[in-house]
């Protein structure tokens, strides 16, 4: 879990957790939804849960990094974000893993599947924004990303699912606006990812929030 070397090690990170004890396709499926807004949060996860990117869009953006960056040289802008999605990436999906090894809430499983399927899209895309930007990954965790997997580790069963929802919390903040920032990049690619990645941002923070209020009392009566 230590080491990377490029984009490509998170997909298959992402697709290892996604094999170990992660719900089926059936049990993810959504259920037909009113527009109503939803007053919980599972209400809100069958109707967010599970909207994958078009593969034809990735393929297009991918095909036009290409003409645009053949021979041009890597921003140092550009690597340092890729260098820190790449690690929040890396970290996301095994926590999600830990997520599936040590919850026993259901919804909190299901919210853990959910991360390892964005991640696993996000980290796609930006292997290939590394590939045609030329960029280089860090090739290990730094200590912060590092003590977060540990301290999660420590954890288990209810007072797991609040640190870890906690996490995401904070560290979605964070990554708003950091990749707000990137969206707004005089890199169009860089941009382009930044802004698909904000998107899968707000809606994870926004089914955080839910959960937090749904499982709040469960969590509560547990300390």
């Amino acid at each position: 879990m230590n080491a990377y070397s490029t984009a490509a090690a998170l997909t298959a990170l992402a697709v290892a957790t996604a094999a170990f004890a992660a719900p089926t396709q059936e049990q993810l499926s959504l259920k037909s939804r009113s527009n109503a807004a939803p007053n919980s949060y599972q209400q809100y996860a069958d109707s967010a849960v599970s909207r994958p990117d078009s593969g034809a869009g990735a393929s297009s953006d991918a095909a036009s990094c290409k003409l645009k960056h053949e021979g041009a040289k890597k921003s140092a802008a550009s690597a340092a974000f890729a260098a820190t999605a790449a690690q929040d990436g890396t970290v996301e999906v095994a926590l999600a893993g830990l997520a599936f090894r040590k919850s026993r809430n259901e919804e909190v499983r299901q919210f853990a599947a959910r991360m390892v399927q964005d991640y696993a899209q996000s980290n796609d895309r930006l292997e290939s924004l590394v590939k045609c930007e030329a960029l280089h990954l860090p090739t290990e965790l730094d200590s912060q990303h590092k003590a977060s997997i540990e301290t999660l580790d420590a954890k288990s069963g209810s007072a797991f699912d609040a640190a870890y929802l906690q996490h995401i919390a904070e560290k979605h903040s964070k990554a708003v606006a950091l990749f707000e920032s990137a969206s707004r990049s005089g890199d169009p690619d860089v941009a382009a990812f930044a802004r698909k990645g904000l998107s899968m941002l707000q809606e994870h923070q926004e089914l955080t929030h839910n959960l937090r209020v749904a499982i709040g009392p469960t969590v509560a009566s547990t300390r």
